[in-house]
């Protein structure tokens, strides 16, 4: 065997596959993450202003001056209204013209959002001659003061999620389909059970909601652990790249964990809320800081993934596998 030969050997070669694959996912996940949070700018920012329609519509029009199509003005005939409107998730913040100029913000729901209100209507009373008051209702607690636990917890179920669902795949080959079925659940259930005892009891960041986070990372890995197990039918362990692709590479980013769905540019704006990071993101922040208000939808993406992906992975089974289906343990 000559030289060229023995560098191209099967087992280098492998080695090379290997290494293109890995170097590929680490182009896409740092091009995605990049291009998603380097330029964060609003884009349809839901804020309130406190007074007739008339006077949203001037606002309206005066933001938009500043910056185009960035935000999504929406009347409110009273400060409670607008208050009920921010603690529900409807808007980021709410603006009373005063005087004095008055905003009302959240910065649960997001500090970047915070603080690009703080700064656009601080230009606005300046150009008034008056000075903006700023009041915090859903204030972070000093244990997040930049509100990314959330976006931490939810980046490493993603992780458990992906790897789970391949280790499972492994230890249930040739296992009947019901004890992988079990196998995921349980993956699920106990990978949010970690998720709520390192947030709540070892880390102290969501004292007081165990159940609540349990609740929404078991989901959220349930969310990721059947779809892909579904691929995983097809493709075999291959299958998990897919995972690694939309969860990960995609989903990630596109999360707004880092800022706010609203700041992210087009395609990762787009996609934010339909994929399980993006709602879990959302969910956990609402139901640890807002008493729920808000996660419904987000709860009901993640629902849907988790079924839809069981539901795929057993007709699956039962289409390219029959002779599994009632296969002893």
């Amino acid at each position: 065997m000559n030289r060229s030969q023995a560098v191209l050997s099967p087992d280098n070669r492998k080695i090379l596959i290997g290494l293109a694959g890995v170097f590929a996912l680490a182009f896409a996940f740092v091009s995605s993450n990049v291009a998603a949070n380097h330029h964060p700018k609003p884009h349809d920012l839901p804020v309130a202003i406190v007074g007739s329609a008339q006077a949203a519509d001037a606002f309206a029009r005066q933001l938009d001056s500043k910056v185009p199509g960035g935000f999504e003005v929406k009347p409110y005939g009273s400060e409670a209204a607008a208050r009920t409107a921010i603690l529900h998730r409807k808007v980021y913040g709410a603006f009373e013209p005063g005087p004095p100029p008055t905003l009302l913000v959240a910065s649960a729901a997001s500090r970047s959002a915070e603080t690009l209100l703080e700064q656009t209507f601080e230009q606005v009373a300046r150009a008034q001659g008056q000075t903006l008051v700023v009041r915090d209702l859903a204030p972070l607690p000093s244990s997040d003061s930049t509100g990314a636990t959330s976006f931490a917890a939810v980046l490493s179920l993603i992780i458990a999620g992906v790897l789970g669902s391949s280790i499972m795949y492994m230890v249930t080959q040739g296992r009947p389909l019901g004890v992988r079925l079990a196998s995921l659940l349980a993956l699920g259930v106990g990978a949010g059970l970690m998720a709520a005892l390192a947030t709540n009891i070892v880390v102290g960041a969501f004292s007081g909601h165990f159940l609540a986070v349990w609740g929404v990372a078991s989901l959220f890995v349930l969310a990721l652990a059947f779809p892909i197990a579904a691929f995983q039918v097809i493709l075999g362990i291959r299958g998990t790249a897919v995972g690694l692709l939309v969860f990960l590479v995609i989903g990630n980013p596109a999360s707004g964990g880092s800022t706010a769905p609203e700041l992210l540019p087009g395609f990762w704006r787009a996609v934010s809320q339909v994929l399980p990071p993006g709602a879990a993101t959302t969910s956990m922040r609402d139901v640890v800081y807002f008493h729920g208000h808000g996660a419904r939808n987000a709860l009901v993406v993640l629902a849907i993934y988790a079924v839809v992906g069981a539901a795929a992975t057993i007709i699956l089974y039962r289409v390219q596998r029959p002779h599994e289906i009632g296969a002893t343990a």
